[in-house]
């Protein structure tokens, strides 16, 4: 049975309450990550653990697991990229208490809403663990793509004349 995540929570108060969520997530419904994708089906696997830590910061400990279907760069097909994201964001309510966070956590930056919707920030991750340039780990493409198609012709270099050969024509003139 999947458990879904709700679309939308209190962060600060489930820090307060030590509470944690498990469930899944469609791909589907991570509409900024969609873009990035070969193919858009399968599910990410969420655990989040909210609690506050001995300084008083509410945090986030997050696990994120996944296989996305991505484009291979060189040969345009699928490859399957398997993703585990483990985070750990201290929550903070404006940007300018960001200097405030230990630097064990990352951001996690929520600004004057009380509620949020716990997919955008597992999207957030999974788009930061993103290759920049997805390709297969092995030579995905055939021996005659990585050649330039002209067979390599060996030049003899010619013979320069040399730049005395015309003073030698002037002395022999006379």
């Amino acid at each position: 049975m999947r458990q879904q995540l709700p679309k939308e929570i209190d962060p600060f108060r489930f820090s307060h309450n030590g509470r944690e969520l498990e469930g899944e997530i469609e791909l589907t419904e991570l509409s900024r990550l969609k873009p990035s994708l070969f193919s858009d089906s399968g599910t990410v696997k969420i655990k989040m653990r909210f609690d506050i830590d001995q300084t008083g910061t509410p945090y986030m400990q997050g696990n994120f697991v996944t296989t996305l279907s991505l484009t291979c760069e060189r040969c345009m097909e699928e490859l399957l990229y398997p993703v585990e994201v483990n985070t750990l964001l201290g929550l903070v309510k404006h940007e300018r208490l960001v200097s405030r966070l230990s630097e064990q956590y990352e951001p996690w930056i929520i600004d004057e809403t009380e509620f949020v919707n716990p997919a955008d920030v597992v999207e957030d991750e999974l788009i930061l663990a993103l290759p920049l340039v997805p390709k297969h780990d092995f030579d995905c493409l055939p021996k005659e793509v990585w050649q330039s198609g002209d067979e390599e012709i060996e030049e003899t270099p010619e013979k320069q004349a040399s730049p005395f050969a015309v003073l030698s024509a002037l002395k022999s003139k006379k």
